[in-house]
This record gives C-alpha cells, structure tokens and sequence, in this order.
C-alpha cells in the first residue's frame, strides 16, 4: 500500500478516486511546522551556517500523527502537496516529523485523473533548492521583523510591526498620500473645434495642437487670450493639411497568471485579492482550473489544441489563427507553475460553475483562455489636421505655416477578433488606472484616442468651423493606488511575489497602516508616520524599493540553484541588524545561542 499525502482534505476524496485500490490518501492540513511564534528569535547564526528552530503547530499535532500511523502501516510514501516552492517546504516539513524513511516527491499542476495518474509514474525527490528557497523567505521576514519592529516603539504603541515586503507596499501608498496632499490644480484651457466638409459627413471635432509653428506644450491659462484666439479662429480660412489612415493591429492579452487575474478580477468584477485567492483554492482543488500560483503565462500545446479546437467550433473561420499563439513567460522566476491558469476542461464553458462570485471568476478565466488563441483585432486609425489661417505665419528659415494647427483622431473598428469574446477592456491594463512615476500635472484622458469616425479628405479641402468654444479643465493629481494598481506596480518592480500579494493587502489594511475608501488606498496618519521612521532610519536597505527587488532576485536565484540560501540571509540580516542598532535596537539577537 502506498501513501499520498497532500495538503488540503478537500483533494482527498477526489484524488483518492483517480488511483483507485493501492493507494491511501490522507492530508496534512497545510503547513505543519513553522518558526515559533512566542519566544526568542528561533534562528540562530554562525560561521556562516543559518539554523532555524521549527516547532509543530499546535493545529498540526492531530494530522501529523494520523500520518505517521499510516506511514508506518504504508510500503511508500508519496509526497503530493502543492506545486510550489510553499508545497515543497511543506513536504520537507512532513518528512522531518515523520521520521527517517524513503520519501517520493510526486507533483501535479491540475486535480484531473489523467494529470494525477501522469504524476505518480513520475516520482522524484524532494528539491533541496525550492526548500532553501522557501526557507530563506521565511528566515528573512522573521529577521526583519524581529529586528526593526521593535525599533517602532518609538512613534508609539500603535505601530505595531514592519515587514520586508509589506513595509515597501506601505511606503508606496504612503508616498502617494503625500503627492496627492501637496498637489494643487491648475485650471486651463483647451481650444476645441468642430468642423465638417460641407457635403462630406460626418463632422469630427478636433482640438489646438501647435500655434504660430510650434506644438502647444504650454497649456493656455489666461482665459481672455483664449477667448481673443477663439474669436480671431473663427473669422479665418481653415483647410486640411493631412490626413493619414492607418491599420492597426492589437493581439490578444496572454492567458493569466496570479498577479494579472487578481488585478483582472479586481477591476472587472470587484473581488479584492484575498477573496479571489480563496476562490482560485476552491477552483484548483475541484478539479476547474491548472495550478493557481504561477508566474507563468505559456500553455501546454495539449491546452493550445484544445482552445484552438473550440474557437474553430464557435466561431466563423477568420477567428482562428493559421498558427498557435505562444505567449513566453516574461519573468525568469517563473519556477511556481509550467502553466498559466487556464481551464482544465475547456469544453465547460463559461457558464458551467453558474452565476456565483466562483463562476464568475471561471468565466474570467475560461474567456481569457480562449481569447489567446483567438485572431488579432484590428481597427481602422485616423489623424487629421486642419489648418486654421493657412500660409499666414512666417517662419524664421522664411518658410511659411498655418497659425494654428488643430487635430482629430479617430478610431474605427474594422475586426474584432478575440475581442468578440473576452471584450474591449479585457485587460486589465486597461482599467488599471495608476500610473507609477507619472507627473502629477499629467492628464491621460488627453492622450485618448476618440470612436469617431472620420472623413477621408484630401489635402487643401476647405472645412467649415461649426462651433469653436474654449473647454475649461483643471490639472489632476495622481491617482490614488487601488489593490489591482499596487499589485500591478509591485510586480513591475519585482517586489514580493504573486502569491503573497493578497497577504501584503490584507496586513497593511489589518494594522491599520492603510485604509481601503470606495475601493482606494489612504494611508492613515499612522501608515504616514511608519514610513517616514522607516525611510529615515533603514533607507538603502528593506524600505528601499530597488533593494527589495534585488533581495527578490536573489531569493529566486536560491531556487534555480544559482545562490547559497545562507550567504543571501546572512548578508541580508546582519544589513539590517546594522541599521536597527542605529535605529535604537539595543543588543544582537542575531548571535548564536550560548
């Protein structure tokens, strides 16, 4: 008899089914060893060795020994938890409670029979380097934690903790609080036009783009000069100077990856990070979905096939590629999953699971999923000029030009492709609205290209102006972040990882650092004063965000095997331990125990 072990007793019936007789399944109920949580620091450093102290979990006392009486009744015993760095450890785990014996490391990215089976003709041992890997996260957050927390003493009782991740994702909401306090609005104007070919419809609206030869960069601020430009405009000849039609082409969003459907599920269905990771579990462990925790955004050709199967079922011949779509992976941490998320049966569609927040979520998934595979979209781009008082301003080079030059742009569909499906803003990049490192004064809806369609002219067509007004506005300050943004920014920067993310929302809104208004992060008066302290006191190390990145690399070079896990923590920890002395810590926790 041999025994599997995984993690959650929601797989145990079901991939109990899928083996059949000769196997028993049993579960250890997620994590069953951790760092204490009372006490002293529980790692301990020296000559360059890191040791840490794991105990039992007190919750864990009833699984473990349940699965040690069936190890010892079992010819073998199989270790099938999760897919993952977290997984791995957590077998690592379970084979140190269990005691000396033959451990087999079987790994699955999907509860189906046939993936399950696959695994078990493919047992290998436990990976050294994603355990180390795992553990040197861990070391790390209890160090940091250990060490600079109680340097917050300092600004009050309140401030209860810092994190290595955590305070970084504070630090930029934090920072945006303050960009948005000190902003302050600039009222302006634009020169807006509406203008047609007589006989030649429809008319379009275009607005000033250059004066007296040269581009408008300065917004106009004086409202009489723009009221005398409107007036002297109207009373002047205007005719096309160009205008350009162009294809464009716009390829299908890859299929999702952790980070992009909790983004993706935040905007288009309001779920916050946290309820979509519970929902992603229920999804995995009940067969719907591949393995949620991924970096990854390739498919399987098998899972290409099937797509590409179904959107040659479903829709007319244009809307299938000659050839597959390979999405690559961007990041070379990709080591959580080999897939993107996708159904595990695509031939249950987007309805299968019902109108429920789980069904949603498999709807987002499964349209994704099938989108990627479909054809581009594709539309029609139009830019046209109209000169206002053509010929009439005199140039230094003796050249002559029109003293104003107001444009239009137009976007007109002419395929829809996989949008036909999965929408026009199945991106989440297209509602993500945050724009890390953007001015202030910066207005993006100016930058938007309009639905109208546009009229072909030629060159020197006259136009007549039917209306031409100045449209106030006022500059905006930059947008607060809302979860998917600052997830979206975290992940740009290679800060934390995907799986975390809901974790970091969850404990910088619990502590009371953050509050969540209407969907938007505010950082309270508290979360402001953290920061600061944490800027002031341990920049060039935790809180500093390309320290973190780099700290992130590093961390996933353990689990590829091209770094040593206790240089990277030991480096790391006595880091910071320098500035926490600095900072008030009194003593060194970081010494061996004597």
């Amino acid at each position: 008899m041999k025994l599997v072990i995984v993690e959650s007793p929601n797989k145990v019936r079901k991939i109990k089914d899928f083996l059949g007789a000769g196997y028993r399944v049993a579960a250890s109920f997620g994590h069953v060893r951790d760092l204490p949580v009372k006490g002293d620091l529980a790692v301990a450093f020296q000559d360059g060795k890191v040791s840490p102290t794991y105990e039992m979990l007190e919750r864990s006392s009833r699984a473990v020994n349940e699965l040690s009486g069936l190890a010892k009744q079992s010819e073998e015993v199989l270790l099938a938890t999760d897919p993952d760095r977290e997984g791995e450890a957590i077998a690592w785990h379970v084979s140190q409670l269990l005691g000396e014996r033959k451990y087999q490391r079987v790994v699955f990215h999907a509860v189906t029979k046939a993936a399950v089976q696959k695994a078990m003709e493919a047992p290998r041992p436990l990976d050294a380097r994603l355990v180390n890997a795992q553990q040197a996260r861990r070391v790390l957050d209890r160090v940091v934690g250990w060490l600079v927390s109680p340097t917050l003493r300092r600004i009050g009782k309140a401030a209860k903790s810092a994190g290595r991740v955590q305070s970084v994702a504070l630090r930029l909401v934090a920072e945006r609080e303050r960009e948005i306090g000190k902003f302050k609005n600039v009222d302006y104007m634009i020169l807006a036009a509406k203008l047609e070919k007589p006989g030649t419809p429809p008319a379009f609206h275009a607005k000033l783009v250059a004066w007296k030869g040269a581009p408008l960069n300065q917004r106009l601020k004086d409202p009489a000069l723009a009221e005398a430009a409107i007036a002297w405009c109207k009373a002047q000849r205007w005719e096309v100077l160009s205008c350009e039609r162009r294809d464009s082409s716009r390829n299908a969003p890859p299929p999702f990856s952790t980070a992009t459907v909790q983004q993706a599920a935040s905007v288009r269905l309001g779920f916050n990070p946290d309820v979509t990771m519970k929902l992603l579990q229920g999804l995995f462990e009940n067969g719907h979905i591949t393995y949620h925790r991924t970096d990854s955004t390739a498919l399987s050709p098998e899972a290409i096939a099937d797509a590409r199967q179904l959107i040659a079922k479903d829709f007319p011949p244009e809307y299938l590629p000659q050839d597959s779509i390979i999405h690559a992976t961007k990041s070379a941490n990709a080591q959580e999953a080999h897939e993107a998320i996708r159904p595990t049966h695509p031939e249950k569609g987007p309805g299968a699971l019902g109108k429920g927040e789980e069904g949603k979520l498999y709807k987002l998934i499964w349209q994704r999923f099938i989108a990627c595979q479909m054809a581009a979209g594709r539309d029609q781009i139009t830019t046209l000029d109209a000169a206002c008082a053509p010929g009439e301003w005199k140039m230094p080079d003796g050249t002559m030009v029109p003293r104003g030059i107001f444009q239009a742009k137009g976007k007109v569909l002419v395929f829809d492709g996989w949008r036909r499906l999965a929408g026009e803003d199945a991106t989440e990049e297209a509602k993500v609205k945050a724009k890390p490192g953007e001015k202030p004064e910066a207005d993006a809806e100016e930058e938007e290209e309009s639905s109208d369609e546009l009229p072909m002219l030629n060159v020197g067509d006259e136009v007549k102006v039917l209306d031409l007004a100045v449209q106030k506005r006022s500059t905006k300050p930059p947008p607060r972040y809302t979860q998917a943004s600052l997830i979206k920014k975290l992940e740009k920067d290679g800060i934390g990882r995907p799986s975390t993310y809901a974790n970091i929302m969850r404990t910088i809104i619990d502590r009371g650092y953050v509050e969540e208004k209407k969907r938007k992060l505010h950082a309270t008066e508290l979360g402001q004063s953290v920061t600061d302290f944490l800027v002031r006191n341990f920049t060039g190390n935790f809180i500093d965000l390309n320290y973190t990145a780099r700290l992130e690399d590093d961390l996933d070079k353990i689990s590829r095997g091209e770094a040593d896990w206790e240089k990277v923590v030991t480096e790391a920890s006595f880091a910071v331990l320098k500035l926490a002395q600095r900072a008030g810590l009194r003593g060194n926790p970081l010494q061996p125990p004597p």
